[in-house]
């Protein structure tokens, strides 16, 4: 598949607070970036922002990424900071380091696999 585009469906829900056109610009663009080597096997992130505090103050802002991988099972990212964008930044980080992760564990697992054609099978 040299040279296609994989469009990734990100679903962006704000609690506690509007979403305006602004974060869901961030969060698209931040997950985006973090997920694009590895967009192929992305089918779906569910992008889950929350105000904790809800005018308390604090550090209060959480956002929390769930990733749907083709094969792979569900990777989550998570992050907290006072300031939104910070936490949608950290969390996309984060996102793209546990998908990865994910994704050569289960290389791993197969390679290790006697059972499948074409393991690596060290005798």
């Amino acid at each position: 598949m040299k040279g296609s585009v994989h469009v990734m469906l990100i679903d962006t829900r704000a609690i506690d607070f509007p979403l305006t056109g602004a974060i869901l610009r961030h969060v698209e663009y931040r997950v985006a970036s973090a997920l694009g080597p590895t967009a192929r096997w992305v089918l779906k992130v569910t992008a889950r922002l929350e105000d904790v505090n809800a005018g308390r103050g604090g550090i209060d802002k959480r956002c929390g990424l769930t990733i749907a991988l083709r094969h792979h099972g569900v990777a989550v990212a998570r992050a907290i900071d006072g300031d939104l964008y910070v936490a949608i930044d950290r969390a996309a980080r984060r996102a793209r380091r546990v998908v990865l992760r994910a994704l050569r564990q289960d290389v791993r697992r197969q390679r290790a696999d006697r059972q499948r054609p074409g393991a690596l099978v060290s005798a």
